[in-house]
């Protein structure tokens, strides 16, 4: 039986299809460059702030008794007057996480939220604390009362913590606050080294 051989088509054509393709992608993107794309929304670069001692812990000590308790308390002003802005007139957010504010290390102690609030996040169910808008004082807060159960030593991360506000309804931040606990200095990398005893 004859073997038939069929003519290929010359790679002048394949040429030509891959370089019209190119021309049309190409097109493509200086449109969407032009426009917008709409399936990549992207977020401006959010205002940094640095503004320190915005959390306290009270009392400070290298030692707690069991039943001993500390207040955990974070106060952002609305409004920084330094810098003529208004947070949440710029944001309408009711509330945000303080991320790195290492309220998780306090979990299995009695913590009694006053203002504010705590929640359970992500895979590991890691406790987390989130400062809620006052509008009588203009500011957001949060504070706990903690109360040590338990006999333990404990690691404190002290000198940054970031309060992120997105803008409601959006994912993109207008405004980041770095800050420290009050006593501790920011950007010092140090660590807060305590224990509780019997």
């Amino acid at each position: 039986m004859p073997i038939r051989i069929y003519p290929i088509k010359s790679t002048n054509y394949f040429t030509a299809m891959v370089t019209k393709i190119l021309k049309i992608a190409g097109i493509v993107l200086v449109l969407l460059n032009l426009y917008g794309c709409p399936f990549f929304a992207e977020c401006p670069p959010p205002s940094e702030f640095e503004i320190p001692d915005l959390v306290t812990i009270e009392p400070i000590d290298s030692v707690y008794h069991v039943g001993d308790e500390i207040i955990y308390t974070a106060i952002i002003p609305s409004h920084i007057d330094t810098l003529n802005i208004d947070i949440y007139e710029d944001t309408r957010a009711t509330s945000t996480l303080i991320i790195g504010s290492e309220i998780y290390r306090f979990d299995g102690n009695y913590i009694e939220v006053n203002n504010g609030l705590i929640r359970r996040l992500g895979d590991g169910n890691t406790l987390t604390a989130f400062v809620t808008y006052n509008p009588t004082v203009k500011a957001y807060e949060f504070r706990a009362r903690i109360i040590f159960t338990q006999p333990r030593e404990y690691k404190i991360y002290t000198s940054k913590m970031f309060i992120d506000f997105r803008s409601k309804n959006s994912k993109c931040v207008l405004y980041g606050i770095e800050t420290n606990i009050r006593g501790f200095q920011i950007h010092s990398g140090e660590i807060w080294e305590f224990r509780v005893v019997p």
